[in-house]
């Protein structure tokens, strides 16, 4: 078959079962429905949704692209890599779209490639449907909340049908304008009487009335349980309708052995293609069974192409039955291994050999899922490792391979889970030993995770680098630390990326410690990060020019075969300093070079690029700015900070607070807090207290205020940086203030230094008149606002709808006078016409 072919049929849906009942108010339902472009099914397993849709697509004649989704799909990159690839099977031959499918860089930005995909669609005759069949796997806030952009991007000829187990998700209500018409229920779909009795009459079995009306009580109209008591052909005289029991008595039971044997041999996969159901079941004909019991019962679905998988109930079925039969399953799950190996899929492969329980054997599988996996772009990385760590591992195969305790440390590290990546480090090292038995890798990769552990800092770990250096033989041509990773997590300051590195600003001499220790991973990258780290610390210390000098001799020392990403980090450091120098010019030269570079070959650090821009405008109080920066689909609500996410997080913080919504803005700034806190990352920590300080005094608090800053202080000053705090200009200099007379008074005995402080309170001067700062609007509307009564009268006489000639007749002042009055009070109430002070007057009370 070319691959041309396999395109066009790939995404093919399930086909329907050679007999069916017509269910005209069902398809009706589905018909009115999709004339709205949009159709959400929502009902239980078992209650027909895969075959209700596919009976409406054979009525409406459309081209279908059925998409099968499970737990794995659930990571931007893949989802809509699999979506992408089934609107391309409709226009194969396209070349622009197939550019676009097959584009590297595909994964670091999905939903900006999805949305390329669509533009490249030449328009062309004929009715497509579009099905997303198992929505409620996909529990990604990403996907969730940019799916409805997505799918408006879709030609009108497009209809698309979500099937789900759950209720309408709240980011998919854009969605939907007609909830009475766009929404199937499992009212809808639940078989009637006189279905059933059709349904069992197109199988060659006449019920009676009351054997139609039995028939319904005991399956409660479940599509599944009409299924099931229809293959019977009998009629159960039970009350109550138990799939499991009444499947394996009218229906298992009666199926001959070959049939069960090969339908339990498969059933350890969630879903098989036929090479996959020939292994494992040992028979050549896997073909022919898989098309028969796909076609003759709704057991058994079809994904697209020659991939398969069980209805969930009778996968839940087929499991039960294999584990009370006693049989060893283990050789089952290293068949499934070793094919899911030569097919390259190694997480898939590493699943299935710890699933088999023989945890020795595991090394190997470990080994390639580690280190032929990760391309380097974390979030893709983290969500990848997320769908794999669905289940935990089982105690036995961390005691038989510790080397697991690797992946798990690198698992929570990157999701920021501090506690379990504790016990996993800590683990490590008591089995470094065994370990090192290992491959040497093994090592190296534990060697990397240590680098990370927020428990010691980087001088400590500098002096303690031998205790793993003895165990390799010889370490990774090119660095392992840029081979299976990203040393700098795509974030956009080397010194505040994978760790915070500020502890190395306490030692003149750092850089060439690490030189001799762990520049050994980071192979070529290193040339450049010594030079880009120091230049970092300068900038922390609001050496500007120094901070300049040093960020240009690491440009010069970056060469054709460093990494994106090492110099997307040195151009946001040489914008902020320029930027800071009111530089605009040049500044705005290396924004545009970055922003070059992220579109054409460094698209993961679109989300980064978009919140350094971002903050850039919110340091003037722009609401709009914080507003489009809500509306991102990579921008979701959440209870916990992710490591790789932290500084996006800073960015929501700050547009809340622009947007004077404090609850949320709270919300995010404790738990930035608690993460710099949690992990040890002391300028996270230092600029969430500041936020917060800033934040504090705004609205009121300004005894909470001072302790947010003094504390936030306290964390800077042994390093001497100044910027974290004096950056935020005009929003903290007021509680700088308070804090300065504080540390002046003559019974202070506190830590903070007067020399330290007075530095950052200049600096904030200086950045004050730069911009307005993030509490601007916030400042404005906590201040009780006081009119004078003249300028009372000229509001109240604006509110009765005088005009300025009519207030200098009522009044006998000149209309320079009036307009003066006018002005002023526009002024203090923040406005610029007569409604809005008319409204805010209402609003504080003044009328």
């Amino acid at each position: 078959m070319s691959e041309l072919n396999f395109l066009s049929d790939k995404f093919a849906p399930n086909i329907l079962p050679e007999v069916y009942a017509p269910r005209l108010n069902l398809r009706s339902a589905f018909h009115h429905a999709a004339e709205k472009s949009v159709v959400y099914v929502s009902a239980p397993a078992g209650s027909g949704k895969t075959v209700s849709t596919l009976l409406w697509l054979a009525e409406s004649k459309r081209k279908p692209v059925w998409i099968g989704l499970d737990s794995y799909d659930n990571a931007p990159s893949v989802f809509y890599k699999q979506m992408a690839t089934g609107i391309f099977s409709i226009q194969p031959e396209n070349q622009a779209m197939k550019q676009v499918l097959t584009d590297p860089a595909f994964s670091a930005s999905p939903v900006e490639h999805m949305v390329q995909l669509l533009a490249e669609m030449v328009p062309e005759e004929g009715f497509y449907a579009l099905v997303l069949d198992d929505m409620h796997m996909i529990t990604s806030g990403e996907i969730r909340k940019s799916l409805p952009s997505v799918i408006r991007r879709l030609p009108r000829s497009f209809a698309v049908l979500i099937l789900s187990r759950h209720e309408l998700p709240e980011e998919l209500e854009p969605l939907i304008h007609d909830r009475g018409v766009q929404i199937i229920t499992p009212d809808h779909l639940r078989f009637s009487e006189d279905e059933i009795r059709e349904y069992f009459g197109s199988l060659g079995r006449f019920l009676t009335p009351e054997e139609s009306r039995f028939a319904y009580q005991a399956t409660e109209g479940w599509a599944m349980g009409v299924n099931a008591m229809a293959k019977s052909g009998e009629i159960s005289p039970k009350s109550g309708y138990i799939f499991d029991q009444y499947f394996k008595a009218q229906v298992w039971d009666k199926w001959e052995e070959p049939l069960q044997e090969f339908c339990l041999t498969t059933s350890i996969a969630d879903e098989f293609d036929i090479e996959l159901a020939s292994i494992l079941s040992g028979r050549s004909d896997a073909d022919y069974i898989m098309e028969q019991l796909s076609r003759t019962n709704s057991f058994l679905s079809r994904l697209h192409g020659d991939t398969y998988r069980y209805h969930h109930l009778f996968l839940d079925f087929l499991r039960e039955q294999l584990s009370k039969s006693g049989r060893k399953t283990s050789s089952l799950y290293k068949k499934a291994a070793e094919y899911y190996r030569d097919k390259k899929d190694y997480s898939r492969a590493l699943r299935f050999w710890l699933d088999s329980g023989d945890y020795n054997g595991i090394d190997t599988y470990l080994y390639l899922f580690l280190f032929e996996n990760n391309k380097g772009i974390i979030a893709d990385y983290a969500d990848f490792l997320r769908t794999f760590f669905v289940k935990d591992f089982p105690q036995a195969a961390f005691k038989q391979v510790p080397a697991l305790h690797i992946l798990s440390a690198w698992y929570y590290y990157l999701t920021s889970h501090h506690r379990e990546f504790e016990e996993h480090m800590d683990a490590v090292y008591k089995a470094l030993p065994r370990i090192a038995l290992g491959d040497s890798k093994f090592v190296e990769y534990a060697i990397l995770a240590y680098s990370v552990d927020h428990r010691t800092g980087m001088l400590t770990k500098i002096r303690q680098f031998k205790r793993f250096g003895r165990y390799v033989k010889k370490f990774t041509e090119g660095g392992l630390a840029t081979n299976i990773a990203s040393f700098s997590h795509n974030m956009p300051y080397m010194h505040r990326s994978n760790l915070d590195y500020s502890d190395l600003a306490l030692d003149p001499d750092s850089m060439e410690k690490l030189d001799k220790t762990f520049a050994v991973l980071l192979g070529a990258e290193w040339n450049y990060i010594k030079y880009g780290i120091t230049a970092c610390f300068t900038f922390e210390k609001g050496r500007l020019k120094e901070a300049l000098t040093e960020n240009e001799q690491a440009l010069t020392a970056f060469g054709e075969e460093n990494k994106d990403e090492g110099l997307i980090c040195m151009l946001i450091l040489q914008h902020s300093i320029l930027w800071r120098q009111r530089r605009y010019i040049q500044a705005r030269r290396v924004l545009d070079r970055l922003t070059e570079i992220t579109r054409t070959s460094a698209q993961f650090f679109i989300p980064n690029l978009e919140a350094y821009r971002t903050r850039l405008k919110l340091y003037e109080g722009n609401k709009s700015a914080a507003s489009a920066w809500l509306e991102n689909y990579y921008v979701i609500e959440t209870d916990h900070i992710e490591l790789f996410r932290s500084f996006q997080h800073f960015t929501t913080a700050r547009a809340y607070v622009v947007l004077e919504d404090t609850e949320n803005a709270l919300h995010y700034l404790s738990l930035l807090k608690d993460f710099g806190k949690n992990v040890r990352r002391p300028l996270d920590l230092a600029e969430a207290c500041v936020l917060l300080a800033s934040l504090f005094w705004a609205v009121g608090k300004k005894r909470e205020a001072e302790e947010e800053l003094e504390e936030a202080l306290l964390v800077l000053q042994p390093f001497g940086f100044i910027l974290t705090a004096a950056d935020e200009g005009a929003s903290i200099l007021p509680v700088l203030k308070r804090l300065w007379t504080k540390i002046n008074r003559n019974d202070y005995n506190g830590e903070l230094r007067r020399t330290y402080v007075h530095e950052i309170l200049l600096a904030a001067h200086e950045m004050s008149k730069q911009q307005k700062g993030i509490t601007f609007h916030l400042a404005i509307n906590s201040k009780p606002i006081k009119l004078s009564a003249q300028q009372q009268r000229m509001i109240e006489l604006l509110a009765e709808g005088h005009r300025n000639s009519e207030i200098c007749q009522l009044t006998g002042l000149k209309l320079p006078t009036v307009k003066t009055h006018i002005s002023a009070a526009y002024k203090k109430l923040g406005v610029n016409n007569a409604m809005d002070a008319i409204l805010k007057a209402r609003e504080l009370g003044l009328l």
